[in-house]
């Protein structure tokens, strides 16, 4: 009897953001197709710990793991394999659904079995075939379970690449090949692509651009049109352009991507970030209010973004001058103007910023509204060592440095807040510069208190470091 239409599943009331945020990861599916000692399963093992030991859900599913139990009694015909093929398709599936990355390991010999799985993972979960590849000849010399011996002597049959066909993937999303490379070569390879796929790095960056465009439209309207300033608690100026760049922003980002947090200067802080192990922006409405009311053009738009308490990405838009800085992890640092930022846009468009050779005679970058007796004391000390003097106002001190028109940058005390520093932090660091705090110890991204209390220190090069003994 059917009892099929007596069956109604229930669907899940959580959506896959909501789990991102916990697990860290999307919900994505690694099936490793490939002959017996090829490698698969030392490739997935060692790919699962990478994932694991930084921080996102990773779940590995061997073929013979499965075989012992879920699906212990199916045989090896044609028929049991597929039959295998799909269970495995569907707990895949499943697992991946709970905000997981999925490794499977098993050979798959057919093109058939390996498009059900994709056909049936697709809808839920990213699928990525994977060949993992290495001739018979290799894998009988590596036999590690003594298996090949047995299947040249007719011991077995029907083994896949001896006595039943193997057919190698057309178009798999990644290949491995284990006569070239180590396993732990190959396990950076899917490392890197899978931190890629949760982040998408593209998209984020786009994301994070156009929001800052569409922020700074409405602050150069105000901004010409007219604005009211008023006092904050901390008695730094507000104006009317603050919190509407600010809406224009967190409304952008909550709609495009759900899964992550915000800590805004001009936000309520929330301790949900805290726990948010897919990622928080760090957004700064407009960083150099009191440029923008003196309307010297010297106030930017400032969106970072950090993950596992690290910055990994950040854009900083100049809106008087359409200019946009950007820069994520690996990637390098970028400066584009407004109208260069086309349909086609991806990372490494625009000009590729470096940090300057200077380290004898250095160019300091000063600020230009909060000059301070530690800075003045630098320069006093420094005299020798100090070939120019810039100032600027907001992060545009960071951009600078970045694309070598200064060296160096300190700044004490604790007035500076996340949102402060977190874009241009890896502005600077994609150009080739070091930024930490005064004593040299990494900045820690996303903390319960948003405030640098031990300042921050810009270095184009080691060797660039000023005498800063006695100064605090």
């Amino acid at each position: 009897m059917n009892h099929s239409e007596n069956i109604t599943p229930h669907k899940t009331s959580v959506a896959s953001y909501e789990r991102m945020k916990i697990t860290g990861s999307r919900p994505a599916v690694y099936w490793m197709s490939g002959l017996s000692g090829s490698g698969k399963s030392t490739v997935a093992a060692i790919f699962e710990k990478k994932l694991v030991d930084a921080g996102h859900a990773c779940f590995m599913i061997d073929g013979d793991t499965v075989r012992t139990g879920l699906c212990a009694g199916l045989g090896f015909s044609p028929e049991g394999r597929r039959e295998n093929l799909r269970r495995i398709a569907e707990l895949a599936k499943i697992v991946a659904s709970s905000g997981q990355t999925v490794v499977v390991c098993t050979i798959s010999p057919d093109r058939q079995s390996r498009d059900t799985a994709r056909r049936i993972i697709s809808a839920s979960a990213e699928f990525r075939e994977v060949y993992v590849k290495a001739d018979v000849e290799l894998c009988a010399s590596r036999d590690p379970k003594g298996l090949y011996k047995k299947a040249f002597a007719g011991e077995i049959p029907d083994f896949t690449g001896v006595s039943a066909p193997y057919e190698v993937p057309e178009s798999p999303e990644i290949v491995l090949d284990t006569a070239e490379h180590t396993a732990d070569e190959c396990a950076d390879i899917l490392y890197r692509d899978a931190i890629t796929g949760i982040y998408q790095p593209e998209k984020l960056i786009r994301g994070m651009i156009d929001a800052a465009l569409a922020a700074s439209a409405k602050i150069m309207e105000i901004y010409d049109g007219g604005f009211e300033v008023s006092i904050k608690g901390d008695k730094s100026p507000l104006t009317t352009a603050d919190t509407a760049s600010n809406a224009i922003l967190t409304s952008m980002f909550r709609e495009k991507f759900p899964e992550y947090s915000i800590l805004s200067e001009e936000e309520t802080d929330s301790v949900e970030r805290l726990s948010n192990n897919a990622g928080v922006f760090i957004i700064d409405p407009i960083d150099g209010t009191k440029e923008f009311i003196h309307k010297n053009g010297e106030f930017c738009v400032s969106i970072g973004f950090a993950s596992r308490h690290r910055v990994t990405a950040g854009v900083i838009a100049v809106p008087a001058k359409s200019l946009i800085y950007y820069a994520c992890e690996g990637c390098g640092a970028y400066r584009i103007g407004f109208d260069e930022i086309t349909a086609d846009f991806a990372i490494g468009s625009g000009v590729k910023l470096q940090v300057s050779d200077r380290t004898e005679k250095v160019i300091v970058a000063a600020s230009r509204s909060h000059m301070d007796k530690q800075t003045e004391q630098i320069f006093a000390k420094n005299g020798d060592r100090i070939l120019d003097s810039v100032t600027a106002g907001s992060c545009l001190k960071g951009c600078m440095i970045a694309e070598g028109r200064a060296d160096v940058h300190y700044r004490y005390g604790a007035f500076m807040k996340e949102w402060d520093t977190a874009a241009m932090e890896i502005i600077c660091k994609e150009a080739g510069a070091s930024f930490t705090d005064i004593d040299g110890k990494p900045l820690i991204a996303n903390r319960a208190d948003p405030v640098n209390r031990q300042g921050f220190m810009i270095l184009n090069h080691p060797e660039s470091a000023l005498d800063t003994s006695g100064i605090e």
